[in-house]
């Protein structure tokens, strides 16, 4: 299988396969890729006889196969490209067709949301591709590459903000930063109050402010967040809040247990290789004792069920209220 960046770079080329199967969980990557074919490889001029578009939904096997068989009209490719592929059937007569392609089609695949079990039949004439997420520890690196992409310049607080806020949808923070492009010039640095103005996220109220509040035990601002929160409990949602709060203290559990307390079992324990942001959750972790942080994480566990409705009549908001209160004190 192919990736993403080296699929990119033999598209640019035009270096065109007759079969592409895109699939996976993570949407993003297939719906870059699938624009760039749809933009990039016929001339505006030539889409009318010589791109079509089909869904799974709505079309067969037998209708794809059809489309990709046929020639070119005043143009070097035909493009056939099938969205929402997951919602086909049966792949039997494309895997057939992908094992003798046409050679003048390009037969794009798009199943998003999953993968496609039998992929063999792609792989003599085709090029696979699987569209994976990012995971948790990486996400504020991927949105520092982002900003990199659109010419912004972006340190590693903001990163950890927008990843903190949006989490790991790819494509809404693809989407920011398409609509920062427009707001700002070329080479602006994207800073809490850039965020904060255009993107909607308060550089005060956020999970990380919560955090060092509740780790540092200043009382007034942890109650003073958690009440923003309780406000704005669209945006701050519980089970966010406390997976959140549990990665945070569960991170400083695992680094008092940790025999080996070297820079990378540091790195991997809290999942970053900033020297900044190690050196202060060391600080925190050794704020607190073992028996504390079990207490705390116990309190998280119980929250998290609450919050999902087991055994609780409360409303989110006097969960968190209480939860924060118990995390304190």
């Amino acid at each position: 299988m192919i990736k993403y960046e080296d699929l990119v770079k033999h598209l640019k080329n035009r270096e065109f396969a007759p079969v592409y199967l895109l699939m996976g969980e993570e949407p993003f990557y297939i719906d870059q890729l699938c624009k760039f074919f749809e933009n990039k490889v016929i001339d505006e001029a030539d889409r009318d006889f010589n791109q079509v578009v089909l869904y799974g939904k709505d079309t067969t096997p037998a209708d794809v196969v059809a489309n990709a068989k046929q020639y070119p009209f005043g143009s070097q490719y035909r493009l056939v490209i099938l969205k929402e592929a997951k919602d086909l059937s049966d792949f039997e007569l494309i895997a057939n067709y992908a094992q003798n392609p046409m050679p003048s089609t390009i037969l794009v695949i798009c199943h998003k949301y999953g993968d496609l079990k039998k992929v063999k039949p792609f792989e003599k004439h085709g090029v696979i591709f699987k569209s994976e997420g990012v995971r948790d520890y990486d996400l504020s690196k991927w949105i520092d590459k982002q900003a990199a992409f659109f010419h912004f310049q972006l340190d590693e607080s903001t990163a950890n903000l927008l990843a903190e806020h949006i989490g790991n949808d790819l494509s809404r923070i693809f989407k920011e930063f398409e609509k920062l492009r427009m707001l700002l010039p070329p080479n602006s640095r994207i800073t809490p109050d850039v965020v904060e103005n255009y993107i909607g996220i308060s550089k005060e109220y956020n999970f990380f402010e919560l955090s060092d509040a509740l780790a540092m035990r200043n009382v007034s601002k942890s109650y003073k967040i958690m009440l923003n929160f309780v406000k704005y409990q669209k945006e701050h949602p519980n089970i966010q809040t406390i997976n959140q709060l549990f990665k945070f203290y569960h991170g400083m559990l695992r680094y008092h247990l940790l025999a080996d307390k070297s820079l990378t079992a540091q790195q991997v324990c809290f999942g970053s290789k900033s020297a900044y942001y190690l050196k202060k959750l060391t600080g925190y972790a050794n704020r607190h004792t073992v028996p504390q942080l079990i207490n705390i994480v116990s309190i998280l566990r119980e929250y998290d069920a609450k919050a999902k409705g087991v055994d609780t009549e409360c409303s989110p908001e006097e969960l968190l209220k209480e939860m924060i209160f118990k995390i304190i004190h």
